[in-house]
Parts: C-alpha cells; structure tokens; sequence
C-alpha cells in the first residue's frame, strides 16, 4: 500500500504548543505489534531515517519556527543524531588577552523532572504513568515535549527574542519581511525540498500558525512559496489563537488599545492571504471570540481547564487536531487525500471552515451508543472556532468519531428490550449509527462520517484536566463515584468535525468590522518605517474579507 506523506508546518510558539501536544499523542498511540498493524498509518506524517550508526529513527515529517529563547534545555538540532554538547566540560578557546575581551553567556537552564526521567533507562518506560507539575513549571512548548525531532525541523529566529518585549515580533509586515531574507528563504524552502523529495507519494501540507502575531506574515510568506512551487498539491492551513493576551503590570491603556489593534490587523491580513493561497483554513481557539480581545474559555462538559495557560489550552485544540486528521491518515481510507477533503468542503469558494470539538465523548460504563445517542440533549459538539457558533442546518460537514468500538454499538438481540424499536437498532456499526444520528439533528446537511476504534491516550505529559467523574478509560462513572486523586485519565474518546456552514460568515462579518475600525496610519508597525504596509493593500485586504463572508449567505444551496 502506498503511503501519501504530508509535512507539517508551524510558525510561532502557540502554534507549538499545539504541535507538541499532537506529536505527543501520536507518540503515546504508537504500537508495535506487526501481526495487528495499527488503523492509523503513522507514515503519513512520520519518516524512518537511519543515524551515523545506521540505528533507525522514526520521527515527525516537520518544520517548525520559533523565537529565540523558545528552547530552552531542547538543542536545536535535537540529540537523536548527534550527542548534545555538555556546557560544563566546553572550554572558551579565546585568542586575544584575557584583559581585552569582555565573555557575555547566556544563562543555563536546568532541566525539568520530566526530562531527567526521559534520559533515565529505569524511569523512561514509567514516565507515562509518572505525577508532573506542568502547570506551574511550563514556561515554553519544548518544556512538556516527549517527540524528538529530525535535526532539520527546528528553526529558531535569532533576530527576535521570545517574550522580549523591546524587539517584539508582533507585526505582519515583519514576518514577510524576514521571509524575504535570502537565509531564511532559501535555507527553510530547502528543507521543505528535502522533505518532499523523500516521499515516494507526496499529498501536500499541514500549516499551523500564530496568525495574531508577525508569524502571520511569515507563514503567509511560506504559504505562498507552497503555491509557486507545489500548485497542485493542497494546502491545509489551521490558524490557532489563543484564549488569553498576556499583558505587562506597566501597559498602559492607550498602549494596550494599540496592541489590540494590531493582533486584529495581523488576523486579518492574515486570514485574507490563507482564503487566497491555501486549499481551506480553519481557524482555532478555546476562547468563544477573539479579534482585539480573547473572550471567555468554551465550556467542555467533565473537562476544568485553565483557559488562561497556554499549556491547557494547546492540549485540547491538538485532541482536536488528532481527531480531525484522521480521515486522511487511516489505512482503511488510504485514497483518500487533502485534496479530497478541500474539494468536500470548500464548494462555491468557501474556504473558511469552522471547527467542533466533544471531549471527552463519555459514556457511562457498560452504556451502549445506541442509548447514549438517544438521550443525549443538545449540541453534540462545541465549536473551537472563534466567534462562530455553528448551527445545525445547510452544512458540508466531516464529523470523526475516535474510541467508540463496536462491541459498545448496541445490546445483543437476547438483551436489547426496548432498543429493539429504535430505527437505528437496525445499524451495524458505529459509523451507520452517527451518520443516522447526523441526519435526524441537522436540516439539509451532507454529513460524511469517519470511525477510528482506538481511542486517544491522554497521560503525561497531557494536561490532568478531566472532571473526578471520567475514569481511568475515559467511561463516565457511575454517580456518586469518582476516580482516586492520584490516579490519572489514561484515554478518551473523542467527536470532532469540521463543517462548512453560514455562521462563518459571522465570524468573517466580525473581523472585517472590527478590522475596518482602526486608522492604519497610527499604528506604526505597519507603515513604510515599520516594516511596510500600503494603504491600498489594506483596503484590499477588507474588501477580500467582505467578498469571502458573501459566500457564505443563506441563499447558498448544497
């Protein structure tokens, strides 16, 4: 069976937050049994390699670029290749006089316990199954990383430093302005040359980025280096925002009306160069809207996430991620490509897609589907698109269905009882029964239904953020119970979708207002000394806006 690879692109550290989430979960799903090949095929986005000592590497199709300072105790070129350098035992060979030369360094950072017990041989099986304190020891995406990486994934932008505040990489204009730099350009496109010419088949990209910030620009920049020279492949870009703006205790007001205005623009202009360029872009975020401010955290049932870190929220936007990406990735669906889902949901040139989210999907233990589908109340999945609250009629929609095995579909004939009268008691499996359930709750909608057997495996170092109430498999407990303090959620199942619905021309209706309100002259991160903007590619940039939310009017007809 032939495999059609993808590389994954992500640009700025939110969007690396979710990425090591996601390489994470693959990670811990991974299984080596080659009698019962798993469903996934792990080589759509994972390549085998072979080191100096022809030991076999297996390790993500990825490029990822950051700031300065992003890494951390994590090498650049990672350790799987090369040794990592022990700063204690480097010496300084410097050949002037001592007197004549002023050494600066940088300080060492130390190691967190989750990364000691990784190089330990006696603790590295256990860590999975091991106590952290992430939320108070998290400072950077590479701090919770259980991947480890091919020496060409990480990039790290040395012109601006993370969380630096006197040199922020925080304008559109700066991103495309740094991609048009001869070393960066030709040095990242490279890369991308090497990754596709090792695929024997090759179906196109995966882009995460930090649309709010310059990684904007920089990704945009990517994006349209991809279409030059990779026209026919496709293109799925997920902008992530986060559902909180860290601001300093010294901010004044005025100074944080204009950092509002700026994420804004950076989003739109953004967003406007994704609709040109990319197959179809899904915008993410934990946060019910965005724009100049994030709003309140979306509320998941059996889930207390802090919606303020981004190590919480980044966890539950890559569980979606995983689920989403499944449709392309399974081995039983192995003809079917990006491509394919571009073309499904991106008809009448709506390339702005929402996207849904149920986690944990909890049933109670021994439940059926068939009973927990036919009691369940309201909204099946809540959206994780910003200021997008998707309806439930006149939609193109890829719902994907993940740990929910047959023998949990229905009751046997000798003990089903009143299920017997149900319609969907006459369905087979468990893709039958949602697709029946899909067309009693939506009004003219084309649901297209993916199944995967084997749930995700949430343990450390994801987030321990699931209610008392889900057990140690991810079933609802029966009530009154709850799980023990120190035992954690090892796996959950999980619904998610991506849908093609009116209500994004809401969310693109939001940003274009919000967009139009502000006086580009007065923000001089985008005029010609900050980095170049013009005024008429501004007003394009709008008008681009108001013409893609036109295509999502009610007059449009499946």
């Amino acid at each position: 069976m032939e495999t059609k690879g993808i590389l994954t692109l992500q640009f700025g550290h939110y969007s690396n937050c979710i990425g090591t989430h996601w390489w994470n979960i693959q990670e811990a799903g991974f299984e080596y049994n080659s009698s019962d090949p798993s469903e996934i095929n792990h080589d759509v986005l994972y390549r085998e390699g072979l080191t100096e000592k022809n030991q076999v590497t297996y390790t993500p199709r990825l490029l990822l670029v950051d700031l300065k300072g992003s890494l951390r105790t994590l090498s650049e070129r990672g350790d799987l290749y090369e040794p990592l350098p022990d700063p204690c035992k480097e010496k300084s060979r410097v050949e002037w006089q001592p007197g004549h030369v002023e050494v600066q360094s940088t300080s060492q950072y130390e190691k967190n316990q989750f990364h000691k017990d990784l190089e330990d041989p006696e603790k590295a099986e256990q860590v999975a199954k091991m106590t952290y304190d992430f939320d108070k020891g998290v400072q950077v995406w590479s701090d919770f990383l259980y991947a480890r990486f091919h020496p060409r994934t990480v990039n790290i932008v040395r012109e601006y430093e993370h969380c630096n505040e006197n040199t922020p990489f925080d304008a559109f204009p700066l991103g495309t302005s740094l991609w048009r730099t001869p070393a960066f350009e030709e040095d990242f496109a490279d890369k991308i040359r090497n990754y596709v010419e090792e695929c024997d088949h090759f179906q196109g990209f995966h882009m995460l980025s930090d649309s709010f910030t310059a990684f904007g620009g920089l990704a945009s920049g990517c994006l349209e280096h991809l279409r030059d020279e990779y026209d026919r492949k496709s293109i799925l870009v997920f902008p992530v925002i986060p559902s909180h703006f860290p601001t300093t205790n010294d901010c004044t007001t005025a100074q944080s009306v204009i950092n509002d205005s700026v994420r804004t623009v950076n989003l739109a202009l953004s967003f406007n160069q994704f609709a040109t360029h990319s197959s179809m872009f899904v915008p993410l975020s934990t946060s019910t809207r965005s724009w100049r401010q994030a709003g309140p955290g979306r509320n998941f049932q059996y889930i207390d996430y802090d919606a303020i870190s981004p190590y919480n929220t980044s966890a539950i936007l890559a569980t979606a991620l995983e689920t989403l990406t499944m449709k392309h990735r399974l081995r039983a669906s192995s003809n079917f490509c990006l491509s394919d889902l571009a073309a499904d949901l991106t008809l009448h040139g709506r390339k702005a897609v929402a996207a849904s989210l149920r986690l944990p999907f909890a049933m109670r233990t021994g439940e059926t589907l068939l009973d927990n589908l036919d009691q369940w109340q309201g909204p099946l999945t809540v959206a994780i698109t910003p200021n997008c609250e998707i309806g439930n009629a006149r939609m193109m929609q890829h719902v994907c269905i993940r740990g929910i095995p047959t023998t949990r579909l229905k009751k046997p004939v000798e003990k089903a009882g009143s299920q017997r009268e149900l319609p969907a008691y006459k369905c087979c499996t468990v893709q039958e029964m949602f697709q029946m359930y899909l067309s009693f709750v939506t009004d003219a909608t084309a649901s297209h239904v993916t199944t995967v057997n084997k749930p995700i495996n949430v343990r450390a170092p994801f987030p321990r953020i699931f209610d008392a109430k889900i057990g140690a498999n991810g079933d609802l407990l029966p009530e009154g119970s709850s799980r023990y303090d120190n035992t954690a959620v090892e796996k959950i199942a999980t619904v998610s979708g991506l849908h093609n619905c009116s209500e994004i021309g809401d969310m693109l209706e939001s940003l274009h207002t919000e967009t139009r309100r502000i006086r580009i002259p007065r923000l001089h991160q985008f005029t010609n000394e900050g980095g170049g903007l013009e005024r008429d590619d501004f007003e394009e940039c709008l008008d681009n806006l108001f013409a893609l939310r036109e295509n999502y009017e009610d007059n449009y007809v499946i």
